[in-house]
């Protein structure tokens, strides 16, 4: 995995510095270009006083998001928190014997007493239960004298981590006012106004290294091959090696044939599936933007006849569902360069 993850050193660093200066960040690529592998490299890179925190987005709701990164808090400060997995796992009656073993504060006793155990307390309502996890981060770095680094992954996703009133996006705002921790998002755009860093594409030259690393010997020819079906996004790398690593391909024919069937079968089926999330307003736009290769507003509106002004609000709709990315003022163009060939394939049908 070191392999995959060298190339954005440079990306690494800026991130770093820029934890050091205390400040927040974003870190922006589209899907499957390694921001979750980033986020790794930044906590492991991280060195005391800050505290590498990861909050995943891989739940199923908004209370499966705070009771799973309440966990990855309560894991990162194990040394105050001691046997926090009897903590979660008592019950009501049990609950503040074992909190009052700990060494912190009667508030920060009744926040985590509120995130265990509000459906059983009505007074309590989910818009309380977000504001208290939300700044849980910054009471326990105050109580133990730490800068943690709280890195959100998926971030992205914090907006669809809501009920009725309250919702995730919420820790967007309350970053901005908190100076006890840092915060790293990794989101598909740019969904803050904080300092970026944009992951690049993956070099041919490291695609080499890593496909070598995998132990997969393919001759020059098949790394072209690999590497032009891919885009130099790490994830179709590393896809198209295993399945050259499976079927023993080693030339460039052998390479393609497997690219093309893996556009007809179970890549078909992942791209056929995500296409269910845009609307019957966005999917003539993408289909357009892929069979005439045109990425402004203005060219599009014209090809299929939708006013320019609801061509640039569903272009924007798309990149926030993150299969668009702004290149520049009024460009977008389709971010996954697989995802692309295959509409060509559809479209050509």
């Amino acid at each position: 995995m070191l392999m995959q993850r060298r190339y954005w050193q440079q990306e690494l660093d800026s991130a770093l510095q820029t934890i050091k200066a205390g400040k927040n960040q974003i870190v922006v690529a589209p899907d499957k270009y390694g921001k979750s592998s980033f986020l790794l490299d930044i906590a492991n890179s991280l060195k005391k006083p800050n505290m590498p925190i990861i909050f995943s987005a891989e739940c199923t709701g908004l209370e499966s998001y705070i009771r799973t990164n309440l966990i990855s808090l309560l894991q990162a400060y194990k040394d105050v928190f001691i046997e926090y997995e009897k903590i979660l796992s008592a019950s009501i009656l049990d609950i503040d014997s074992k909190l009052s073993e700990l060494k912190i504060s009667d508030g920060l006793r009744r926040d985590i007493k509120i995130l265990l155990f509000h459906k059983q307390d009505k007074t309590i309502s989910i818009d309380d239960v977000v504001n208290v996890f939300i700044s849980l981060p910054s009471k326990i770095a105050t109580e133990t004298n730490t800068v943690p680094v709280i890195l959100v992954d998926d971030a992205d996703r914090l907006a669809g981590m809501k009920s009725q009133h309250a919702s995730m996006s919420a820790l967007f705002e309350y970053a901005g006012q908190s100076g006890e921790c840092v915060f790293v998002f990794a989101s598909h755009y740019k969904v803050a106004d904080i300092d970026s860093v944009n992951i690049p594409l993956m070099p041919i030259s490291y695609a080499r290294e890593y496909i070598s690393s995998n132990n997969v010997e393919i001759k020059e020819a098949a790394l072209n091959a690999i590497y032009n079906f891919s885009g130099g996004v790490p994830f179709y790398i590393n896809y198209i090696a295993r399945l050259a690593k499976l079927s023993s391909a080693a030339t460039a024919e052998a390479i393609n044939l497997l690219a093309k069937d893996a556009i007809k079968n179970e890549l078909h089926t992942y791209y056929s599936e995500r296409l269910r999330q845009l609307s019957p307003k966005e999917l003539p736009i993408i289909v357009c933007m892929a069979e005439h290769d045109v990425n402004t507003p203005s060219r599009i509106s014209r090809i299929i006849d939708y006013s320019r002004t609801n061509v640039r609000r569903f272009l924007s709709i798309m990149e926030e569902k993150g299969f668009l990315t702004l290149k520049s003022r009024g460009m977008f163009e389709i971010n996954d360069p697989v995802f692309r060939k295959w509409l060509e394939v559809q479209v050509a049908r």
